[in-house]
């Protein structure tokens, strides 16, 4: 059983949101609210109307980087006013903004953009000891683990970096038809708050995965799924 842990476990950082109080900096990690950008750039919109902030993680203070996050420092995530993403690319809908190490931060001027989601600020603390759902399993399981495996092997169901999707309907299909030019791969995941007034359709959770084909690696993708 310690054998198959130890293949099966990954590490990550997974987010508590609120419960504290903010920081003057920023950087800081916050649900519900972006404070930074790059030099040049504006609150996104999408169908005329400025998206709603979702969140802003610095991954520069992480006390680890999680894979495929190594040349990251800053994330901010927006999603559109009016409906969930569906098959939608990076800034239609839904937007990710992915800054490099070194890359110059400048204050976002904010916008009113009617969101009922909840700001809090968010603070990180790292996990070994995430596991896949059964979807995700790589490896041939013997029998009377297989029967068991949702009691010994849990997957955390939060907003984090790293570690395995929380599943809910199937693994992960990247559209269009899970035939995505970037090849994304698994990063991160946002699930749905009830303090930060935010689902994903019925208590869903976002998947986001950075592309691995050649050529695509600064491309992004969303997923979603729900109950």
């Amino acid at each position: 059983m310690d054998d198959l842990k130890q293949q099966l476990k990954r590490s990550g950082v997974k987010f508590e949101i609120g419960g504290f109080k903010p920081s003057d900096d920023p950087s800081e990690s916050w649900f519900g609210r972006v404070n930074l950008c790059g030099q040049g750039e504006t609150w996104p919109e999408f169908a005329g109307k400025p998206m709603h902030a979702l969140c802003q993680i610095n991954v520069r203070n992480l006390q680890v980087r999680p894979h495929r996050l190594d040349d990251i420092d800053f994330i901010a995530v927006f999603v559109g006013a009016d409906a969930l993403p569906i098959d939608a690319r990076n800034g239609e809908s839904w937007c990710l903004r992915a800054y490099k190490n070194g890359d110059a931060l400048v204050p976002l001027a904010q916008r009113d953009t009617n969101s009922s989601i909840k700001a809090f600020p968010m603070r990180s603390k790292v996990f070994h000891d995430d596991y896949p759902c059964w979807d995700d399993v790589p490896i041939e399981l013997p029998e009377d683990v297989a029967d068991s495996y949702f009691d010994l092997f849990k997957n955390m169901d939060c907003l984090k970096l790293g570690g395995w999707p929380t599943l809910i309907q199937s693994e992960i299909f990247w559209a269009p038809w899970n035939k995505h030019p970037a090849s994304p791969e698994f990063v991160f995941q946002i699930g749905s708050s009830e303090k930060g007034n935010w689902m994903w359709g019925d208590n869903g959770v976002g998947y986001f995965g950075r592309g691995t084909a050649t050529g695509t690696e600064d491309e992004w993708a969303l997923a979603w799924q729900c109950y």
